[in-house]
C-alpha cells in the first residue's frame, strides 16, 4: 500500500452524482481527491476492509459514461495520524502565510486553478493559504468579509474540531508543492494553535482594529531579549522603525494598526523566509495573553504614514 496518504473523508459521501446539470461548470476529465472514513469505503464496496476510526484518502475520478464520481481503489491509503505528534505547528503557521518561502520551492506563477473568480488578487498571492482563508482564519466570515481580499470562501477556524486525518486530507487536495511533513505541520497549526482573534482585536465600531491587551506589559515583552521575551527589539528597534516594509514606506506601528490580524499571526509564528529568522511566540512558549500584549504595544509605536 503506497504512502500512507489517503485522499477521502467525504462527509458521509453523497455519491457525488452531479449529473449533466453541472457538466458545464467543471472540467470533469480531471480527478479529485478527498479524505474518507471506514463507513464511506464500505458504502462504495471497494473490496477493502477499512479500520474503524482511521481516516483514508482516495482519488475520485469522474466517469464520463455514468456521470458519477467513482473512487479509484489503487489510490486508497490510510492516513498515519500519529504524525501529528511530531509536527511543527509554528512552521505550519509560516507555511499558511507563504509556503514556498518556507520550503524553498519556486514562487508559483499564474493564478491557482481553485482561486475564485470573485477574488481580486493574481499570481503568487492566489497560492497563499491566508489569501482565501484570512489571517484570522475565518475567510468570508472574518476580516476578509469584504474588500480586495474577499473570495467568498470559508476559513479554516472550524476545521480545528475535525480529526487530523480529515484536515490532512483536505490540505492534500489543494495542488500545492508540499511534502507530507509540510502538510502535517499545517494540520497541527490548524488543529492546535488557532485562536478566536475577535476576542483580542476589535472587529467593529470606533475602535475597530484596536488590540485589547496591556501595552505596558507588551512593551516589557517587546524589549525582553532573553528567555520568555519577545526579542522584537533586536531587529525592529525600540520604536519599531529599524526594519521597514513595503519599499521602506512602513514600519511596525503602521502594519500593527492597519492589519492587526496579520501582525498577530507573525508575532505568533514568525515571518517566512526572514533572515535572521523572526522568533515565533508560539514556539517560544509565550501565552496568547503575552502575544496580544505585544500587539497592543506595537500599535503604540512610531508610524511612518500619519
Amino acid at each position: 500500500m503506497k504512502a500512507k496518504l489517503l485522499l477521502v473523508t467525504v462527509l458521509g459521501l453523497l455519491v457525488i452524482s452531479t449529473r449533466a446539470a453541472f457538466a458545464g461548470d467543471v472540467d470533469w476529465s480531471k480527478s479529485s481527491a478527498s479524505p474518507v472514513d471506514a463507513d464511506t469505503i464500505t458504502i462504495f464496496g471497494l473490496g477493502y476492509a477499512p479500520t474503524p476510526g482511521v481516516a483514508y484518502n482516495v482519488d475520485f475520478k469522474f466517469n464520463q459514461t455514468t456521470l458519477i464520481f467513482e473512487p479509484v481503489l489503487s489510490t486508497l491509503a490510510s492516513i498515519d495520524e500519529s504524525r501529528l505528534g511530531t509536527a511543527d505547528a509554528a512552521r505550519g503557521g509560516r507555511l499558511y502565510d507563504k509556503w514556498w518561502k518556507v520550503t524553498g520551492a519556486n514562487e508559483p506563477t499564474g493564478n491557482h486553478s481553485r482561486y475564485p473568480s470573485t477574488g481580486q488578487k493574481s499570481g503568487a498571492d492566489t497560492w497563499r493559504c491566508k489569501e482565501c482563508h484570512g489571517w484570522d482564519n475565518k475567510g468570508k466570515d472574518g476580516a476578509y468579509a469584504s474588500g480586495s481580499h474577499y473570495t467568498g470562501l470559508a476559513g479554516v477556524y472550524d476545521a480545528r474540531n475535525k480529526n487530523s486525518g480529515y484536515v490532512f486530507g483536505k490540505i492534500s487536495q489543494h495542488g500545492l508543492t508540499l511534502s507530507e511533513q509540510d502538510i502535517w505541520d499545517l494540520t497541527k497549526f490548524i488543529k492546535e494553535t488557532l485562536v478566536e482573534m475577535d476576542k483580542y482585536i476589535n472587529f467593529t465600531g470606533a475602535s475597530k482594529k484596536a488590540a485589547t491587551g496591556d501595552a505596558t506589559l507588551g512593551k516589557a515583552l517587546y524589549e525582553n531579549t532573553g528567555t520568555g521575551g519577545g526579542q522584537c527589539v533586536l531587529c525592529h528597534g525600540a520604536d519599531g522603525t529599524a526594519l521597514k516594509f513595503d519599499g521602506g514606506t512602513l514600519a511596525v506601528g503602521d502594519v500593527a494598526n492597519d492589519n492587526p490580524w496579520e501582525t498577530l499571526h507573525k508575532i505568533r509564528f514568525g515571518h517566512p523566509g526572514s533572515s535572521p529568522a523572526m522568533p515565533s511566540a508560539v514556539a517560544n512558549g509565550l501565552t496568547i495573553t503575552d502575544q496580544i500584549n505585544i500587539l497592543t504595544h506595537a500599535q503604540t509605536l512610531t508610524k511612518l504614514v500619519p
